[in-house]
């Protein structure tokens, strides 16, 4: 009579023993030098990757726009990166998922401006035009938003000269006069005021939309297909560590510094989700200024 049972105490046991003894999914997820992706970082530093069954390598990357490449050949398996990245890549002819959300910047909070040399008055767009404007990328999306910013206001954005160049050189280039203005984030930002090398020209990208979700986590569309679990871990990680970040515990700065060597002085609000909404401000801007030639399915770039 204790035979039925003692199979299924058995069963049970065997059961637990293999789940126990599962190996975790080992991921390399790549970063900019961003505050953006806190969240990933206190994921990481407390354990919670682990406890979700992700072994995680947190990379740093240096220019993000080699996310995609890099996700394409697997050498990423999921890549921090902008909206307007993803929308370059996926316009270019790639299968690219964005599967969840990181920093967005509401007005009244920027961490992303317009930075003007101290002796340049900038207080409306159409006087950037005949001026020189440092970015961090040829064509990104802060870029974008400001000929978006200059076109709503019947600025002509062909006057304007932008110079590409490392982010971090941005600072020096306006001290120097290279540029006029340059467009930065924090703590760059706040070094320019604090060190009275430059003011601030403009909160331009919260002028164009009073919120906009800058980042974001992407994956290749063939390795999403192959790994809806380990998504499923990586989504329910990162809601266990904004739960932490939201708690304003004393160690965030500390994991902050220790990931990315500094600590910013103003950090985006985090939002794990990416909706199409979030997607069609993005879209909505390229396609004022002509960037792209897809018609883009938000149902099939959001992961659900």
């Amino acid at each position: 009579m204790r035979i039925p049972f003692l199979k299924a105490l058995i069963a049970a046991l065997a059961l637990g023993a293999s789940a126990a003894s599962a190996e975790p999914a080992r991921i390399t997820i790549g970063h900019p030098l961003a505050s953006d992706f806190l969240v990933t970082y206190v994921a990481k530093e407390k354990g919670i990757f682990d406890k979700h069954g992700i072994d995680a390598t947190l990379t740093k990357v240096p220019v993000i726009t080699v996310v995609p490449q890099a996700l394409m050949s697997n050498s990423l398996q999921i890549g921090a990166t902008t909206l307007g990245t993803a929308l370059q890549a996926i316009d270019g002819g790639l299968d690219m998922k964005l599967l969840a959300g990181a920093g967005r910047m509401n007005k009244g909070a920027p961490f992303i401006s317009l930075m003007a040399r101290k002796d340049v008055k900038i207080s409306t767009p159409a006087d950037l035009e005949g001026k020189k404007v440092g970015v961090p990328g040829a064509g990104s999306f802060m870029e974008q938003f400001l000929r978006k910013w200059m076109l709503d206001a019947k600025a002509d954005a062909k006057k304007t000269i932008f110079v590409e160049a490392p982010l971090p050189q941005l600072p020096d280039m306006l001290k120097s006069g290279v540029v006029d203005a340059v467009l930065i984030v924090e703590p760059m930002r706040s070094r320019i005021v604090e060190t009275g090398i430059g003011t601030v020209g403009a909160e331009y990208i919260n002028e164009v939309s009073p919120s906009v979700l800058v980042s974001a986590y992407m994956v290749a569309g063939d390795w999403a297909a192959k790994n809806a679990e380990t998504i499923g871990n990586f989504r329910a990680a990162l809601d266990e560590a904004l739960a932490y970040v939201n708690t304003g515990a004393p160690d965030l700065r500390d994991i902050e510094k220790k990931t990315l060597g500094f600590n910013s002085p103003r950090l985006p609000t985090f939002d794990n989700k990416v909706t199409p909404e979030d997607l069609k401000i993005f879209v909505d801007i390229g396609k004022d200024l002509k960037l792209y030639r897809t018609t883009f399915d938000m149902d099939k770039i959001i992961l659900k």
